[in-house]
């Protein structure tokens, strides 16, 4: 019988041609596959570019749309541009494109997105031809244009080609500077000197709180000058990295007087007021009671007297919801009270103090106060988000508990969201300068007009809702604008405020009449913070009983 075609197919005499016939067409598609497509293979990122708020699954797509942020800091993960991308780059041009490099200033730097997402994902990745590195020298816009016009010289469209879409306007370059400032020791004076305590508080945190976490960092002003400014112990376990007092930590709720401060300068100017509504502000916002809502106002907001419950939706910023989604689904929420008259502490609706900041003054939230409290201020490395935060040579990582050691984590990135609440990144420097600033000694950027409606007791509390347990020294609890507020011992109208987020605590207390004040930050969810600050107001008040004695002599 006659063999078919197909069936003559199928015999073991043509399994060769057919391996054959398959390798011709695999050959011939795999030109148009890889026509025109530049392949970076790019390592596992550095531990400090690490984030946990992208997924590995969604790394290509944060490559595909990395805009043209450029970093300009050092210790940056950066691929090398090829020749054709950047051809004035004389530094790093005659580096292979397919390699990762560290390169020394002057610096070439990934794209935020794509730093991030190379972080988040341990396969190689696929940079596209639109992504090109630049200089430092070069702005982004002009990184951006020049990309654009290799990539349309190198690959002209089809006749038939769409036109494409036009990109969203690059990201200003994060810069965050490397600063490089002394520690400076406290006084060492004998028994009876009323500043003794500063040394005394030097000690406590060097020898009980120190050796028992990764990193601490603090400050303390005495007679309204620093008297002691010292890093203690890693920014990052198992590293030599020492923290220095230019060491970036995140403030968590600390971030809080910053945005009240904000507030002020705000009120201060004429551009709001602290009784303009919510609702009149930002009309898209919602709430269920129409009447308590529209009596919402600024001075509610920043001192937790919305009358909403407690914690209002933070559990959804937990789950990292989207922050406008969020506020959307307030109209679904029942007040407990009317709008001032009783204490319950918020960060989603309290953030909404810095949406009303941004449309009242024309300019982004972030923006606003960096212009007007961290530039007139000082504030140096100063910043907000997880970007900025990365963006830091100098930063601080966070670490949990893990039995008796402590262990470095991924930043948490969801609170970011609520930046007026907890999203500002800072060191023990900028913060030493935030202190002076609210005791009174930079007049010329914060006037005693700007710090007196903030730090007032506006909203009745107790001390256990100020998280002072049941000392009984403590009294006339209350929560200001931004700031806690309350009397201790013979002394009264003590200011603070403290923060905690996954891997970092934070605390600061001062008293404007007495001219004192300290700051704490620390790497890790220490417990020893809780006592921090009633540790150094009770060595400040022995000093100056023994001072007083002395003096009796």
């Amino acid at each position: 019988m006659l063999l078919t075609i197909p069936n003559l197919w199928k015999t073991p005499r043509c399994r060769p041609l057919r391996w054959h016939l398959l390798t011709l067409v695999l050959a011939a598609a795999a030109p148009l596959a890889t026509a025109d497509t530049k392949r970076v293979t790019v390592p596992i990122a550095l531990p400090f570019q690490q984030q946990s708020s992208i997924q590995a699954s969604s790394a290509p797509a944060a490559v595909a749309t990395s805009a043209y942020s450029v970093q300009t800091t050092q210790f940056t993960q950066t691929a090398t541009p090829s020749s054709a991308a950047v051809s004035s780059a004389a530094p790093v041009a005659n580096l292979p494109s397919s390699e990762l490099a560290v390169v020394a200033q002057p610096l070439v730097a990934l794209p935020v997105a794509v730093a991030s997402s190379l972080a988040a994902s341990s396969q190689p990745a696929v940079l596209p031809d639109n992504t090109a590195t630049t200089v430092a020298t070069q702005t982004p816009a002009v990184a951006a244009s020049k990309a654009q016009a290799s990539s349309a010289a190198a690959k002209p469209a089809p006749a038939n080609a769409q036109v494409a879409k036009a990109k969203p306007a690059p990201e200003p370059a994060i810069s965050i500077p490397l600063v490089t400032t002394a520690p400076i020791k406290a006084p060492r004076y004998p028994a009876g000197h009323p500043e003794a305590f500063v040394a005394e508080f030097e000690d406590y945190v060097a020898h009980k709180i120190a050796p028992f976490v990764p990193g601490v960092a603090i400050v303390v002003v005495s007679g309204g000058q620093i008297k002691s400014l010292q890093g203690f112990g890693v920014r990052r376990a198992g590293t030599r990295e020492k923290v220095t007092p230019d060491t970036v930590f995140r403030l968590a709720s600390l971030s809080k007087p910053v945005t009240a401060t904000a507030a002020s300068v705000l009120v201060n100017e004429g551009g709001i007021s602290w009784d303009t509504t919510i609702t009149s502000v930002l009309p898209k916002v919602g709430f269920k009671n129409t009447r308590y809502g529209n009596q919402l106002t600024l001075r509610h907001a920043l001192s937790q007297s919305s009358g909403l419950p407690r914690h209002t939706y933070s559990h959804y910023i937990d789950q990292n919801m989207n922050y406008a989604d969020v506020v959307s689904r307030l109209r679904y929420v029942n007040f407990v009270c009317p709008p001032g008259k009783c204490y319950a502490y918020q960060n989603v609706v309290y953030s909404l103090a810095g949406d009303m900041i941004k449309q009242k003054s024309g300019m982004s939230f972030e923006s606003y106060v960096g212009k007007k409290v961290f530039e007139p201020l000082g504030m140096r490395t100063a910043s907000y988000g997880l970007n900025s935060y990365n963006a830091s040579p100098n930063r601080a990582s966070p670490h949990i508990a893990n039995g008796k050691r402590w262990v470095p984590t991924a930043v948490v990135s969801n609170w970011y969201k609520v930046a007026p609440a907890a999203g500002v990144n800072a060191s023990i420097v900028d913060m030493s300068k935030f202190l002076l600033g609210q005791i009174g000694r930079r007049q010329d950027a914060l006037p005693l007009a700007v710090l007196k409606p903030i730090q007032s007791r506006v909203t009745k509390n107790t001390p256990e809702q100020n998280y002072y347990g049941v000392r009984k020294a403590v009294d006339n609890t209350a929560y200001g604008l931004g700031w806690r507020v309350f009397d201790y011992g013979r002394n009264k109208n003590f200011v603070h405020h403290g923060g905690h987020v996954k891997g970092f605590r934070t605390e600061m207390v001062f008293n404007r009449d007495l001219q004192i004040g300290m700051v704490f930050l620390s790497n890790s969810e220490t417990r020893l913070a809780r006592d921090v600050i009633f540790k150094f107001l009770d060595m400040h008040e022995r000093a100056q009983q023994a001072a007083r004695a002395a003096k009796k002599r």
